[in-house]
């Protein structure tokens, strides 16, 4: 990899743990502050947010480590433990989210909440599968798609906390909500399929037809 490359994916992950590291401490204070609706208890829905949250951390700290190929190189069962320990907080962290998506008071995000947590649980499991049968090709981009899902977190939080910004002419504040809830993960997974597949794609489509 060049230097330039380097520095790139450097600077890259420079700016996903400044924006994590707000939105962390963003969700933890909505967590702490957040008063329960009548018949919750403090701890009911409450767990389920800290606990979701809380395994961002580790995800956020294992995903630069495994995606360096220095790493992957030099020390090998460095990167299948780290793996193994960062598709089983995924996979949790999924199931938490599955729970609090479809539970969610508000009907209007309940829909594209769920089918985020299914769709980030799916790329989990077929990594995990794909890395035991040893098609680390298939293995390698589902990890970046279960990232992709798992960092959505971040952008959801940064959207809430100024809509208006992206949002704004969107008056109705429960279909703003709806389409800031959908934007989340809809957007990194087109980011993510338009680097891993559909450039590569069309770039050679068209490639061939300059020939």
């Amino acid at each position: 990899m060049s230097a330039a490359r380097r520095w790139g994916w450097a600077l890259f992950w420079l700016i996903v743990a400044v924006a994590a590291g707000w939105s962390l401490s963003d969700s933890f204070a909505f967590i702490a502050t957040r008063e329960a609706p009548t018949g919750e208890t403090l701890w009911g829905r409450r767990i389920w947010y800290f606990a979701h949250v809380a395994l961002a951390i580790p995800l956020l700290l294992i995903a630069p480590v495994q995606f360096a190929v220095s790493v992957r190189e030099r020390w090998p069962l460095l990167h299948r433990v780290l793996g193994r320990l960062y598709l089983a907080a995924s996979l949790l962290a999924g199931l938490f989210a599955l729970h609090l998506g479809s539970t969610i008071a508000a009907p209007e995000t309940q829909v594209p909440l769920t089918l985020f947590a299914a769709v980030w649980i799916g790329f989990v499991v077929i990594a995990w599968q794909a890395a035991r049968r040893r098609r680390f090709d298939v293995h390698h981009g589902f990890v970046i798609r279960a990232t992709a899902i798992a960092l959505s977190f971040v952008w959801v939080r940064m959207m809430a906390a100024d809509d208006g910004a992206l949002l704004g002419f969107i008056e109705n504040a429960e279909i703003r909500a709806a389409t800031r809830g959908w934007l989340s993960f809809v957007l990194p997974l087109l980011i993510v399929e338009i680097w891993l597949s559909w450039w590569h794609s069309a770039r050679s489509l068209f490639a061939r037809s300059r020939v």
